[in-house]
């Protein structure tokens, strides 16, 4: 052994005297990562001038998505339940109770049928070009999917706005504009709502940062950015920070929900069930509302009497299966599996710029008879869980806003613009 050891150390000595080395062995090239996929993506056209419609069919990682624009109307509306292959496509528009289907000959004419309320009308069909501005206020995503954006002002650090559950853009409408004259300020609609394209479900909070984090990426929004969340979109604006402290440059948390608030909530209100009927969603329900709506909407779009008030309609909020999977599943993922994603993730966020906005009026917005004992131990509830939020920041401030409800942004909007205004300053003045 000290012969081996001796002569192993001659070898190195003689390596350091510069004795010629072995021949170094190339080292392997790096793989090369596979180009993104190609999704297909489709303009048609059908009717007339005077009476028809243009619109766009595509693929996405998740399936086929599509959004439509009728002649002479502002409003573009989404497609869903779509069914295509290459000679047959039909497809639903809930929101106007209108449907249409086509199909194509073996000389490759497409011939088509627009169903809107019971009647039934002949367009032809024909594959187009995009039309001037048609994907203004639409923005695609890496797996192919479009989401519905807006982006309003210049500067930075960018403000990126999200609203709570059943919600839409809408909701930041009194404070949109004012906080664009701040810095640049963009909101887009989340998976399935408006003319976004449907995502994977469930939609758990990090299923939503996904999101959060590819619609950045597709619109070219420089971070950090000030990220504001309204209610439920707490979650997702929090968790967006615990995963990318570095790309955060602050969070305003308006009114927000808390982690496993509903148990918390049950613990001093056992009747709470009965004070607010359907609070809690499950999994279960988001299939039973998904199937319901699915089958309904194509007997609404084609039927002689389109029945508008069935009832499951209401219960699961609306007409749209791909919106009403949407808000279902963020409900029914929010106190189990994203209050455990969050909880896994969550980590002090140091000296980060943090304000929290808290309701003052605790029997605004609740239904009609919550009694006031109720309304103040969800108080209780409330206030705790916005003080540990604020407290994960060194610098965090939560602050009450007399006089307002769950929708701070709606009765009281100059605070909302106040407190994004501020850690907005505070970001461009740190280092």
């Amino acid at each position: 052994m000290k012969h081996a050891i001796a002569a192993m150390a001659a070898i190195g000595l003689l390596a350091a005297c510069g004795e010629p080395k072995p021949p170094e062995v190339a080292t392997p090239a790096a793989p090369v990562a596979p180009p993104p996929p190609e999704y297909a993506s489709t303009w048609y056209s059908t009717g007339t001038a005077e009476k028809g419609a243009v619109f766009n069919i595509h693929q996405t990682q998740y399936g086929l998505g599509g959004f439509l624009r009728r002649n002479g109307d502002a409003a573009a509306h989404p497609i869903r339940v779509i069914h295509s292959s290459d000679a047959e496509l039909g497809f639903v528009i809930p929101d106007i109770n209108s449907a249409f289907r086509a199909s194509k000959d073996e000389q490759g004419v497409w011939t088509g049928e627009w169903t809107e309320g019971g009647k039934r009308t002949e367009m032809p069909l024909q594959v187009t070009d995009m039309p001037a501005s048609a994907m203004d206020n639409l923005v695609k995503l890496a797996d192919g999917r479009w989401f519905t954006y807006a982006c309003a002002g210049t500067g930075a650090p960018t403000i990126l706005l999200d609203y709570g559950a059943g919600a839409s853009l809408n909701s930041w409408s009194q404070v949109f504009e004012p906080l664009a004259k701040v810095s640049q300020t963009c909101m887009f609609e989340r998976a399935g709502f408006g003319l976004s394209d449907p995502g994977p479900l469930p939609r758990d909070v990090n299923t939503v940062v996904g999101d959060i984090e590819a619609f950045l990426t597709a619109a070219k929004i420089e971070t950090p950015i000030v990220l504001v969340g309204h209610s439920l979109a707490s979650y997702h604006v929090r968790q967006f920070a615990n995963l990318h402290r570095d790309q955060t440059a602050g969070l305003v948390l308006v009114d927000p929900s808390g982690d496993g608030q509903d148990a918390r909530f049950r613990a001093v209100i056992p009747n709470l069930n009965d004070l607010i009927p359907d609070q809690m969603v499950t999994e279960e329900q988001v299939k039973t509302c998904s199937v319901g709506i699915r089958s309904l909407v194509h007997s609404i779009a084609t039927s002689q009497t389109p029945d508008d008030m069935d009832p499951i309609f209401g219960k699961c909020g609306g007409k749209d299966p791909d919106r009403a999977e949407a808000v279902l599943s963020e409900i029914a993922s929010m106190e189990v599996v994203s209050t455990n994603q969050i909880k896994a993730a969550a980590k002090p966020y140091g000296d980060l710029p943090l304000i929290v906005l808290t309701r003052g009026d605790y029997q605004k917005d609740t239904p009609p008879g919550f009694p006031p004992e109720a309304a103040a131990k969800l108080k209780q509830v409330w206030t705790t869980m916005h003080a540990e939020m604020t407290a994960q920041s060194s610098i965090g401030q939560n602050r009450t806003i007399a006089g307002a409800g769950y929708g701070i942004q709606r009765d009281k909007p100059q605070a909302v613009i106040d407190a994004v205004t501020e850690v907005v300053t505070a970001a461009r003045a740190k280092p």
